[in-house]
């Protein structure tokens, strides 16, 4: 017999001079044994606990032995029993197994039956410890594929987290529940200095909940020895002291008495560690190691991404004030600039009305350029603020009259028409489309004015429309132009894009401006075009339910 602690045997015997017998062979063998001299007494001794092993005389007194086997196993399954029957007694003995008994033995007048004692109790003992042991590896695998399970939901959970301190808290909150721990912690480098650690986050079932910001040089404690050599680390409390492990000092009042630390890892560089501290049920094992590397990982993915969407919000605050910023600085240069331009248009008006007659023609040639130009660089302006001025406007959308709004473009644009001698068809009838008719009507004044620029002598000019199925109609305006090649095609609609065309003179914010305003009103601008076959330019806006 093997054990580490002696086995306490519990004997109901009514028979003082075979209890004895009972009694002095297994204590020769290491066994305690307690005697009881009736089945009442016994169960009385049997409550008060602290038994491995129960033998139980069928013919006692008050409770005989299926009386006491019965009442121990309507309390629960019974602890390794033994039923010692008479001759004759075979039945009493299989209803005891029935009830839960482990064995039984016959008992004979020449106390034969006690050689056998020992070789029964040590098998009923290794059987129990069998099935303890079968118990306590399944209570392990199904606590492991529970933490396997909570594991992969706190994954999931973890990066749809995009704020960074609420991953930290998640993460130290799930490695302490999962290792029933005391405490645990995140250690991330220091931005500032890549050779420090800053205690991130703790935390701790004590009372007390540590804070973090706990500083740490790469290489010092367990944390900052796993970062600097990238592997696993663990120590119990023999071999824990503060002066070697200055990181205790963040747990404050908790007696650490053993830690286990993984790495953090992203894109194969260490970002920091994550510690768990005085595992509740005894010191961490390689198991342990596994399932905090598998929590790390999650981890250290979720810390990343939320670094990453700070950043980028903290760039998109920075673009929006810089976009401030220079819709302020466009409207203060925009009226700086318009000023002296005004200026410089009227007095050449003036010039040219005063003085025409006396100037020659390469001066008055010139006195016409400068109005010219100066129109022109007033148009850009107001196109650049008309372009700042889009991106910024949101407007409620509403049903369209397109050939009122086409025919205000045209009115608009009558002296280019008339100086151009184009002719303009228009379709019969228009499908009413969502949109916003100030808005619209510049689109239809870029791409008419374009039509008319860049058309055939004279310009042939058609307008129409095209239902296209899906909720959406497309107007276009097809021209007898030269057409454009693909790479010129690909050009189009990008602000300050010229054309290698010399007949193109345009700096591109006109057709911007069009693609600015059709995105934000939901559709799509497009081109179609094709060396001497002239070019289709297109708009979509959704339709109106009919």
């Amino acid at each position: 017999m093997v054990n580490s602690q002696p086995v306490r045997v519990l004997y109901m015997e009514d028979d003082g001079g075979a209890a004895r017998l009972f009694q002095k062979k297994l204590e020769r063998l290491g066994y305690v044994i307690d005697l009881a001299c009736n089945g009442e007494e016994g169960l009385a001794m049997y409550n008060a606990g602290g038994y491995d092993l129960i033998a139980v005389d069928q013919r006692m007194p008050i409770f005989d032995g299926i009386e006491v086997i019965r009442d121990l196993a309507e309390r629960g399954p019974l602890p390794p029993t033994i039923m010692i029957t008479g001759a004759g007694d075979e039945k009493v003995a299989v209803e005891a197994m029935k009830l839960g008994a482990g064995d039984y033995i016959v008992k004979d007048i020449d106390g034969g039956y006690l050689e056998l004692l020992p070789a029964v109790i040590e098998q009923l003992l290794q059987r129990q410890r069998l099935i303890r042991e079968r118990q306590q590896a399944l209570e392990a695998l199904e606590r492991r594929n529970r933490n396997l399970a909570l594991l992969n939901e706190v994954g999931q959970a973890l990066t749809a987290i995009f704020n960074l301190e609420e991953v930290l808290e998640q993460t130290v909150q799930t490695a302490t529940d999962i290792f029933d721990a005391e405490a645990s912690s995140i250690w991330l480098r220091d931005e500032a200095r890549e050779t420090w650690l800053l205690c991130q986050a703790i935390f701790s079932t004590v009372e007390h909940h540590p804070q973090s910001g706990q500083p740490l040089q790469v290489g010092q404690g367990l944390v900052g020895w796993v970062v600097q050599n990238d592997q696993n680390a663990m120590v119990g409390e023999e071999a824990l002291d503060a002066g070697r492990y200055p990181e205790l000092a963040a747990y404050l009042d908790l007696n650490v008495t053993s830690l286990l630390a993984v790495p953090l890892r992203v894109r194969d560089a260490v970002i920091g560690a994550l510690e768990v501290a005085n595992k509740k049920d005894g010191g961490f094992n390689d198991d342990d190691q596994v399932l905090l590397e598998t929590l790390a990982a999650s981890a250290a993915i979720a810390i990343d991404n939320a670094r990453l969407v700070e950043a980028l919000r903290q760039n998109a605050t920075d673009l929006q004030a810089r976009n401030e910023e220079l819709d302020a600085f466009s409207h203060m240069v925009a009226h700086d600039l318009k000023n002296p331009l005004s200026l410089t248009i009227g007095y050449a008006q003036f010039l040219k009305k005063r003085h025409g007659s006396t100037l020659d023609a390469d001066g008055y040639k010139c006195v016409d350029q400068i109005e010219q130009s100066g129109v022109k660089m007033s148009n850009i302006i107001d196109e650049l603020l008309r372009l700042a001025k889009i991106r910024n406007t949101e407007v409620q959308t509403e049903p369209l009259d397109m050939g009122d709004i086409a025919a205000m473009a045209e009115l608009r644009l009558t002296n280019m028409i008339e100086e151009y001698g184009a002719e303009i068809d228009w379709p019969d009838s228009w499908a009413r489309a969502l949109g916003h008719d100030a808005w619209i009507e510049e689109v239809w004044v870029n791409y008419l004015s374009n039509a008319l620029k860049y058309g055939g002598s004279p310009p042939r000019i058609e307008l129409g429309w095209t239902g296209l199925g899906d909720g959406m109609v497309r107007f276009w305006v097809r021209d007898n132009g030269h057409g454009l090649t693909k790479e010129e095609q690909a050009k189009l609609f990008t602000p300050f894009t010229r054309l290698s065309q010399v007949r193109v003179q345009g700096h591109g914010l006109g057709l911007s401006i069009v693609r600015r305003i059709v995105e934000k009103l939901g559709g799509e601008v497009g081109v179609e075009s094709e060396v001497g076959r002239g070019s289709i330019f297109s708009f979509t806006l959704p339709l109106v339910d009919q």
